[in-house]
């Protein structure tokens, strides 16, 4: 892979036995005493709030993310837990600009316990992203189609103008920062990756890059305070960057290679990279691949490449992944692979987690203060929570099991259809984010998408139903347990 250098594991050894997991209905009801109703009559022309988004009482809710003020459709947000066990999310909204932070304190079972910072931004949000320091006090990184934002806050968080946020990179659409790229270093200094962006179809593709794109100074809201370094010439797409205790650099990504300056065709592979000095250098990261990584822009909600990675107390990877069988083919499996030293050779054990054709789109991987492993999925647009206590999860008689986060048939479906002809709706969930509290309890968030459809024509002197998105708002799973 160009100048990085990256051995490739020889297979995926699946160590333990085949988990088929799915989200078993057969589960008991996730109990969320909610009324959510599909939409405001008196607003028939602008996105729809739910009404009675209300909270279950007691450590268990489900609810809308708000967005201060004004209603707005939002997209899938991504958390973080501080020490205190308070709920950071940091979410987009759906188009045409701007993002929201909220805040909510460990006991959160609602959105009248939300704060919200609204950032504003010239372009739609493409990835929100959210770090917090040794003292849990969030930095936020927005990244749009021809910029990049960064946003700090001093004093309390939760007001607005206690926030800096400023224009850090104007790369006019030749870049992007995908995945959980955005991390603190120990020090509390913001580091991301940023490569080349994939042209649909490879028409105007630029030459393939990755950048380490690092922030040293004591504030970091000037452009001039950020360095932009080539480390490879290759796309690292989707990364997740992570920092252990001692400040080496770790990345799991889904490396794209025999790429051309004229095609973005190429061949994607799942891969760990890190680097201990000298990481603003090419030669400095080296790392191994795990396979095919799987992607699909045929699904109802496209399927990115997916890589998700978490490190335990003594700075040992973990990864899940969205592996495929090969570059064309349909079939995709939930990969978790384990290491615990020389971990860029083949060093590694793994195990196929799931394998069912409804997997979609998103995963994310947390460990709990013992460095268990807790991960959430999609399986046909409902969200589920996949955990394992075994001493090792990737190895001989390690035990996996899933619980139900949210079905998309638990909440009631929309009855008020903005497109004519359109008579049926159900709510599609994707994109999940978890962080766990530091005695474990999961806090999950991810993208809901009310759409509305139709089989028949009752009006034939009009046009027939368009199937889509109605509304999407970002949506937050407060669990007691993962069990």
């Amino acid at each position: 892979m160009g100048g990085t250098r990256v051995s490739r594991m020889n297979s995926l050894r699946t160590s333990v036995s085949f988990f088929g997991l799915g989200l078993a209905l057969s589960l008991a009801a996730c109990t969320h005493g909610e009324s959510e109703s599909g939409g405001a009559a008196g607003n028939p022309g602008g996105p729809r709030a739910p009404s009675g988004n209300g909270a279950a009482a007691g450590p268990e809710a489900r609810f809308f993310l708000p967005t201060g003020s004004e209603v707005d459709n939002t997209s899938a947000p991504t958390l973080a837990v501080d020490a205190q066990g308070g709920i950071h999310a940091v979410y987009p909204a759906y188009a045409g600009g701007d993002a929201y932070y909220a805040y909510c304190a460990a006991d959160c079972a609602g959105p009248d316990q939300v704060r919200v910072v609204h950032f504003e931004t010239d372009a739609t949000v493409a990835n929100a992203m959210i770090a917090l320091d040794g003292a849990g006090r969030p930095q936020v990184l927005l990244a749009t189609a021809r910029d990049v934002h960064y946003a700090s806050c001093t004093g309390d968080c939760t007001a607005q103008a206690s926030w800096t946020q400023a224009k850090i990179i104007e790369h006019h659409g030749d870049k992007e920062v995908t995945g959980e790229a955005f991390a603190l270093d120990p020090q509390g200094r913001p580091r991301f990756l940023m490569h080349t962006y994939v042209a649909y179809l490879g028409i105007g593709q630029k030459a393939p890059e990755t950048h380490y794109v690092t922030c040293d100074a004591a504030r970091c809201d000037d452009a001039a305070s950020w360095k932009s370094s080539l480390i490879a010439k290759e796309i690292w797409q989707s990364s997740s960057l992570r920092f252990d205790a001692d400040g080496h650099a770790k990345v799991a990504s889904v490396v794209r290679t025999d790429m051309t300056e004229s095609s973005s065709s190429g061949t994607d592979t799942g891969a760990y990279l890190e680097c201990a000095s000298g990481c603003d250098k090419e030669g400095s990261w080296n790392g191994i691949g795990f396979g095919y990584a799987y992607s699909s822009s045929l699904a109802a909600v496209a399927i990115k490449p997916a890589i998700s990675l978490a490190l335990t107390k003594s700075g040992a990877p973990r990864v899940l992944f969205l592996g495929g069988e090969g570059p064309t083919s349909s079939k995709h499996y939930i990969g978790y692979f384990e290491c615990n030293a020389d971990c860029t050779s083949d060093h590694w054990t793994a195990t196929k987690v799931s394998d069912l054709d409804d997997i979609d789109a998103g995963i994310d991987l947390a460990l709990d203060d013992s460095d268990r492993p807790r991960f959430v999925y999609t399986l046909n647009y409902n969200i589920g929570l996949v955990y394992c206590d075994s001493a090792s999860c990737a190895g001989e008689g390690a035990k996996w099991d899933v619980k139900k986060v949210e079905a998309g048939s638990d909440l009631p479906p929309d009855s008020i259809f903005l497109e004519t002809n359109c008579t049926v709706g159900a709510w599609f969930f994707h994109s999940p984010s978890i962080a766990l509290t530091p005695d474990g309890r999961p806090r999950i968030g991810y993208q809901a998408r009310d759409i509305s459809g139709g089989f028949t024509r009752p009006d034939p002197t009009k046009p027939a139903c368009t199937a889509g998105t109605d509304l999407t708002w970002s949506r937050l799973a407060v669990l007691p347990s993962v069990e």
